[in-house]
């Protein structure tokens, strides 16, 4: 079958960056009510069609041009979005780079709450081939989940060549994933990093310091909690997050 819309391709880097993220949020949900709410809330939130948005921002914040895309909703609960990108093409020279790339969601909520607690987990990979960076991405998905706690993991595969002929087997300069965070970011997060420079496989693991129990409660407010009862949910919540950064 003959395909007319194929993309010619030039100056091809063929290394493979890849960034993955877990992220989770943690709720507090007092009463059955709440947890029917928290269940109505999640999947108009998180839907495939919001999702779709959500990914599309992601993938021209790296400078990424969206070829197709594949999405899917899940009973009880739950979606999933698929983009195949490429980077976007030089208004000079029409031509755009099939790099092979690209950005996957998948939704992970708990549709019963255990002890009160709901953990609602998203995954999300981003796989690039040529110059553009999912580094880049990094503060704007954290901030745009409002994570609390977030496990990442940076790879770059493969090897390519400069117009010498010499073979390289990453092409940009990587200490460790944190790094690559804003200011403010690193203020809002404890973290650890760990790497194996040589195997260009980096990990990050950052949770919330501070916890504002207003962003937690699903259905109350804190002022209609006795303080005892605070902090009781407080301590409940720490440790879900400190089992979380600390898996």
């Amino acid at each position: 079958m003959k395909i007319d819309n194929k993309i010619p391709l030039y100056g091809f880097n063929n290394l493979t960056k890849s960034l993955s993220f877990s992220l989770y949020r943690v709720h507090y949900l007092p009463s059955a009510q709440s947890v029917k709410n928290y269940n109505i809330y999640i999947n108009n939130t998180y839907n495939s069609q919001n999702l779709e948005v959500l990914l599309t921002k992601i993938c021209h914040a790296i400078g990424g041009n969206v070829l197709n895309i594949a999405s899917q909703d899940y009973i009880p609960q739950g979606a999933s979005v698929t983009l195949m990108i490429s980077e976007e093409a030089k208004p000079e020279s029409l031509v755009a780079h099939l790099d092979k790339s690209h950005l996957c969601i998948h939704t992970y909520p708990e549709e019963t709450a255990q002890n009160g607690i709901a953990i609602f987990r998203v995954d999300i990979e981003l796989s690039t081939c040529g110059v553009i960076s999912p580094l880049k991405v990094l503060d704007y998905v954290i901030e745009a989940f409002s994570a609390d706690v977030v496990d990442i993991d940076y790879r770059v595969r493969g090897m390519t060549r400069d117009e010498n002929g010499q073979k390289h087997f990453c092409d940009h300069d990587i200490a460790q994933i944190s790094d690559h965070l804003a200011k403010g970011t690193l203020e809002n997060y404890r973290l650890k990093d760990s790497v194996m420079t040589t195997h260009n496989l980096f990990h990050c693991k950052l949770a919330r310091r501070i916890i504002d129990l207003n962003k937690h409660l699903f259905g109350l407010g804190e002022n209609e909690l006795a303080s005892a009862q605070q902090a009781d949910v407080v301590g409940a919540l720490k440790l879900e997050l400190n089992e979380l950064f600390m898996s």
